[in-house]
């Protein structure tokens, strides 16, 4: 979908997306500060995200939605830095906008 092109006539937001990094993502079963943190930012952008510090399914299937739309490359619902650096980047974006 051209998300991009989209963006540039006022239709929603866009950013570059961050290039897919070596690192261990984020994933189904983790629990704690660094997921509800990533839980917050997605909530933030508009995603009905519930705050539970628990990577469930509802986690992943947004997760894997922000990367269908935002970073195409690799949309696999684990939170990696591509992703979690992408999802900043929108996130500024939209603020400053």
């Amino acid at each position: 979908f051209p998300w991009a092109e989209l963006a540039l006539s006022g239709v929603g937001h866009w950013v570059e997306p961050a290039p897919l990094e070596f690192d261990r993502p984020l994933g189904f079963g983790e629990e704690g500060q660094p997921v509800r943190a990533l839980q917050a930012m997605l909530a933030l952008y508009g995603y009905g995200l519930p705050l539970t510090g628990v990577y469930d399914k509802t986690t992943r299937d947004v997760v894997a939605a922000f990367q269908r739309h935002f970073r195409q490359q690799r949309v696999d619902g684990a939170a990696d830095l591509s992703t979690v650096k992408t999802l900043h980047a929108i996130l500024t974006a939209a603020s400053d906008g």
